[in-house]
């Protein structure tokens, strides 16, 4: 597993590979965290339960880290870690957990479906391209 974040001005461009679809979403999620926060902590508290719907597997993909922003901005956390527990191509059930941070390195607005991709490479592992505005 693997992920990477290349600047750009106003972006922030995810690749992401993971050896199944749930851990490339799993994935994502531990990248949106380390954008948003310069130094992690381990997650304290109370797990919360998610569900996001989208109409195909990119929407989701994108769906996804909005309500992770979303949640992060509500509930004044970030989620350090995501488990999850049921993944179609149009929706995904999980399980955040998550902590105060002391301050934001980022601020993430929103995913973007400019040059979203997911794939599944030729040995069964998938890899994922996410433009984020930043």
């Amino acid at each position: 597993m693997s992920r990477a974040l290349e600047e750009h001005t106003g972006e922030v461009r995810l690749r992401l590979q993971a050896d199944s679809l749930p851990g490339l979403f799993e994935e994502a999620a531990l990248a949106v965290a380390e954008l948003m926060c310069a130094e992690c902590s381990e997650p304290g508290g109370g797990a919360l339960p998610v569900r996001v719907g989208a109409r195909d597997r990119e929407a989701l993909l994108a769906a996804w880290v909005d309500e992770l922003v979303f949640l992060s901005e509500t509930r004044k956390r970030v989620w350090s870690e995501a488990r999850v527990e049921h993944l179609t191509d149009t929706e995904i059930v999980a399980t955040l957990r998550g902590f105060e941070p002391v301050a934001l390195r980022t601020q993430i607005k929103a995913a973007t479906l400019h040059d979203l991709r997911i794939a599944e490479t030729a040995a069964g592992s998938f890899e994922a391209t996410l433009v984020l505005d930043v």
